[in-house]
C-alpha cells in the first residue's frame, strides 16, 4: 500500500513541477526598445511583493517610477513565489508583484495498473525402491533412495487500483516591473477622458492626470491623481497626447 501511494505522489508531483509564471508570462512591451529604464543586473535579486489588491499596489508602484513590462496569470494549483522570481530573473524585473485567491478544489478519480505477479513455492521428495540380483554371490536385496527437489513457478499479471487525488487550486497573477530612470520635467502620466467624465466635467477638453511620480514638479506642486488638467503655460490641452507634457512627462 505504501508503494502504492508514493507512485500516486510522484505522478501527483511530476504534474505540478511546470512553471505555470514562465509558462503563461505574456509581455506588454518588446524590452529591447524602452529606453531609460533599469534593468535586473546580473547578480541582482528581484524583489518581491505580495499583494491581495492590485487595483491597489500597481498605482503605488507606477508613482514610485516602475512600468510594468509583462504579467503572468493562471489558474492552477499553488506554486511557490520562487518560480514567479525565476521569471523575474529570466525577463530582466527588478520587481514582481504576485497575488493568489482560491477558486476551487478539483477531484481527479483514475486507475492505477500495477504488477500483480504471483510466485508460488514448491518443495517435496521422491523415495524409490531398487531390487537387485548378485549373481556371484547369489544374493537379493534392495536399495532405498530419497530425493530432495524444490522450485518455483510464476504468474503474470496486472492489477487495476482505483485512486482519488483532491487538488486545490487557485487563480494565480504576477507583474513584473522595471523602474524608469528618466528626470521628469513634469512628472505625470495623462489619460482622456471617457465619454462619462465629459459630461462629468462639462467639457470635450483636458486630460485626466493618471499616476503622479513621486519627487517630481508636479508632486512637489500638490498636483494630484485624479486632477484634470486643461492647460499648461497657458497652452490649451486638448487630450493625453498633449505634446507640451507626455513625451518627457
Amino acid at each position: 500500500m505504501k508503494y502504492i501511494l508514493c507512485v500516486i505522489g510522484l505522478m501527483f508531483l511530476a504534474g505540478c513541477a511546470e512553471n505555470g509564471y514562465k509558462k503563461f508570462y505574456k509581455p506588454f512591451v518588446d524590452v529591447k526598445t524602452l529606453q531609460n529604464v533599469e534593468y535586473l543586473a546580473p547578480a541582482q535579486q528581484p524583489e518581491l511583493l505580495e499583494s491581495n489588491n492590485f487595483e491597489r499596489d500597481i498605482p503605488i508602484l507606477r508613482s514610485k517610477s516602475y512600468v510594468a513590462i509583462g504579467a503572468s496569470s493562471f489558474n492552477g494549483g499553488f506554486e511557490e513565489t520562487k518560480n514567479a522570481i525565476a521569471q523575474a530573473k529570466i525577463i530582466g524585473a527588478t520587481v514582481v508583484l504576485v497575488g493568489s485567491r482560491y477558486t476551487n478544489t478539483q477531484t481527479t478519480t483514475s486507475t492505477l495498473l500495477l504488477p500483480n505477479n504471483q510466485t508460488t513455492y514448491q518443495t517435496g521428495t521422491a523415495n524409490s525402491n531398487t531390487t537387485y540380483n548378485n549373481s556371484l554371490s547369489s544374493s537379493l536385496g534392495t536399495a532405498k533412495t530419497t530425493t530432495t527437489y524444490n522450485g518455483t513457478s510464476t504468474t503474470y499479471g496486472t492489477q487495476a487500483v482505483p485512486f482519488t487525488v483532491n487538488q486545490r487550486r487557485y487563480d494565480q497573477e504576477a507583474i513584473y516591473f522595471v523602474k524608469i530612470t528618466q528626470k521628469f520635467k513634469f512628472g505625470v502620466h495623462l489619460i482622456d477622458l471617457t465619454p462619462e467624465q465629459r459630461s462629468k466635467y462639462e467639457r470635450n477638453t483636458g486630460a485626466l492626470i493618471d499616476v503622479v511620480f513621486e519627487g517630481s514638479p508636479a508632486f512637489n506642486s500638490n498636483v494630484l491623481t485624479g486632477d484634470l488638467l486643461i492647460s499648461v503655460d497657458g497652452i490649451l490641452v486638448n487630450n493625453s497626447q498633449n505634446p507640451k507634457i507626455n513625451p518627457t512627462y
